[in-house]
């Protein structure tokens, strides 16, 4: 009788587990995604923060929520509308309260070949309650933070989808944490910095998840900066009234080029464009534009 109690426990132990299926975005998951305020400020300057925080339940549907908060280029971080996702099996909506439907966003246990059909998100800029069709190409297994995740690799059938061609186990979209529509590319949010849950912790920068380009950094006093000339073709002066310890030289993306401790910058060996400088001195820090021709 004993032996038969096992048998009933264990079974329905294994039928919950099969009904749950991958748990994608578990208590304490965290997402970084880079932001540029549409193109308006410099690439990794901005960033959002996604982490699960609980489970909830609303109009029948069990829920995980997801608390946003956008941090700035200029001004402090802001809270915004969280996400919530429903889970069944190994397929992930998205749930919108307003309208109270599910956007299917994730498939996880789909085959080479397969054609999957998955919803626009709800907070997209263009139609409503439309899908996209994607087709898997592959399922290839990669190691991360030293798990096994499957990734996912798809043909985009339509104008919307995961552009960066793929979605992974657990982690979910890379470019953006939703599919986004090709007309967005490339001022759209993200891409991805960082995940983070119980079993992993992937970092695909060479920086901290966190890491935030502002515009004035812990300042004490007024930070005057003179620039001239500017735009330039060649070299450009950098005048304050503090004593400037250095000059960090980052390009339109955010990508760290050189730091120097010179005000008189030569930049004959740079590419035409938009370049930004971080001038540190003991008492404030500032970034400015400058522009090359």
């Amino acid at each position: 009788m004993k032996t038969n109690s096992y048998i009933l426990i264990f079974l329905l132990f294994s039928q919950i587990s099969i009904s749950l299926g991958q748990d994608f975005a578990p208590i304490g998951a965290e997402w970084y995604y880079s932001s540029s305020a549409g193109g308006m400020a410099p690439g990794g300057s901005e960033y959002y923060h996604l982490v699960v925080t609980k489970d909830t339940s609303i109009n029948d549907y069990d829920l995980r929520k997801i608390e946003r908060t956008y941090y700035r280029y200029q001004g402090g971080p802001i809270e915004v509308a969280p996400y919530f996702i429903y889970q069944l099996g190994d397929s992930v909506s998205m749930f919108n309260p307003a309208s109270d439907k599910l956007y299917r966003l994730f498939v996880f246990n789909a085959a080479q070949g397969d054609t999957l059909t998955f919803d626009l998100p709800y907070d997209n800029y263009f139609s409503e309650d439309s899908t996209f069709r994607v087709v898997l190409d592959t399922i290839v297994t990669e190691i991360y933070d030293g798990v096994a995740l499957k990734k996912y690799r798809l043909d985009q059938l339509d104008e919307f989808g995961w552009f960066c061609s793929f979605y992974l186990e657990k982690v979910g979209g890379y470019e953006w944490f939703l599919p986004l529509g090709k007309i967005i590319i490339p001022e759209a949010d993200g891409p991805i910095r960082c995940y983070h849950d119980s079993e992993i912790d992937i970092n695909v920068t060479s920086r901290p998840c966190d890491y935030r380009m502002t515009s004035s950094i812990g300042s004490r006093h007024s930070f005057e900066i003179e620039l001239f000339p500017n735009p330039t073709s060649d070299r450009i002066n950098v005048k304050s009234e503090f004593k400037i310890d250095y000059i960090e030289i980052y390009d339109n993306t955010g990508k760290f080029i050189n730091v120097t401790k010179k005000t008189d910058i030569n930049l004959e060996e740079y590419d035409h464009g938009l370049y930004y400088i971080k001038i540190y001195s003991n008492k404030a820090n500032s970034i400015e534009k400058i522009i090359k021709y």
